[in-house]
């Protein structure tokens, strides 16, 4: 316990093993290593603690709300039970940052997951030294944690050469500006960069629709855009899609779509689903292996999770004919 920092062993005495364990050339044998951790995983998981998801929506069912970041709760809290951990939410609209460092501290909570955050460039000060810390996504500036989520970059490059490979020619691509920033400009390099393998005459510059923008004046900027262009088929995030029937393009009769990011549960919707229960699963993991080690504080060098996704057929973009 003391060789993996185990918070129960005063630092003292942790010290001094390490010193003994130095002196004696100690190393980990990994066969044993693996045999104890085989022998623990048959056991019912014995209770360790909670690990705390913190979040900045106004309440935690607005965060839910949205599909991939349930799937990012569900799958986070599936993993700990299994782990022996539970998942008990926090929300920083309620408590103040320096408030729920004291109240985690006291209830002996180790590992804090922050979910998805509400604004891009969020910034949060809380007694991060005291805690194993893993975020969701790209939203957190300040501290720099190892942080978890889809390959975004490999979603988008993915959707687009399968849209490719459907025989689609005019691929458009477009999202808000709030969605590019939450995402780090990944989905829009993974789209520019499967653009660079059709000829300069096909390349589609992608459409960023404004937030603050009435619904007409939207709907006719996406008209000009789709007619300017000659689109026959569009990449846009699973939000995004009914904006293209406010502005009357039936879909796939006038124009295919391609979600990227959770395509609907319908079969009617084609695209990149960005395995957010499996992301979930993954962050659990990583944030209990740091518990383990007594990996605390923010990291000199951040780490990066990245979890593949996956191609999902569906009636919004049939093979064109004489594909």
């Amino acid at each position: 316990m003391a060789l993996r920092d185990h918070p129960n062993i005063a630092e003292k005495t942790k010290r001094r093993v390490k010193e003994e364990a130095e002196r004696c050339g100690y190393r980990p044998e990994p066969m044993l290593s693996a045999l104890a951790t085989y022998r623990q995983m048959k056991k019912p998981p014995a209770y360790h603690g909670n690990l705390a998801w913190i979040y900045d929506h106004e309440t935690h069912a607005s965060l839910l709300s949205r599909p991939l970041f349930r799937l990012y709760y569900e799958g986070a809290c599936k993993r700990a039970n299994e782990l022996g951990f539970q998942v008990e939410e926090f929300g920083l609209r309620k408590t103040s940052p320096a408030r729920l460092s004291e109240i985690l501290l006291a209830r002996g909570v180790q590992g804090i997951l922050v979910a998805p955050l509400a604004q891009s460039e969020t910034r949060i000060q809380m007694c991060w030294e005291r805690f194993s810390s893993v975020a969701f996504g790209f939203s957190l500036v300040n501290p720099r944690l190892h942080m978890v989520s889809s390959a975004q970059y490999r979603v988008a490059m993915g959707a687009t050469l399968k849209m490719q490979g459907l025989g689609y020619q005019r691929i458009g691509f477009f999202r808000s500006k709030a969605f590019d920033e939450r995402t780090d400009q990944n989905f829009s390099a993974g789209f520019h960069f499967a653009s660079l393998r059709v000829p300069q005459s096909r390349r589609i510059p992608p459409l960023q629709i404004s937030e603050e923008a009435p619904p007409a004046t939207t709907s006719q900027i996406i008209k000009d855009w789709i007619t300017r262009w000659r689109i026959d088929s569009v990449l846009c995030g699973s939000g995004m899609h009914p904006l293209l029937t406010a502005a009357r393009y039936r879909i796939p009769e006038d124009i295919a779509v391609a979600l990227l990011g959770c395509p609907n549960n319908s079969p009617r919707f084609a695209g990149m689903d960005e395995n957010g229960f499996l992301t979930g699963g993954a962050a659990v993991d990583f944030l209990v292996g740091m518990i383990h080690r007594g990996e605390r504080g923010v990291p000199e060098v951040p780490y990066e999770v990245l979890i593949e996704g996956s191609w999902v057929d569906g009636h919004s973009a049939p093979r064109v004919a004489s594909a």
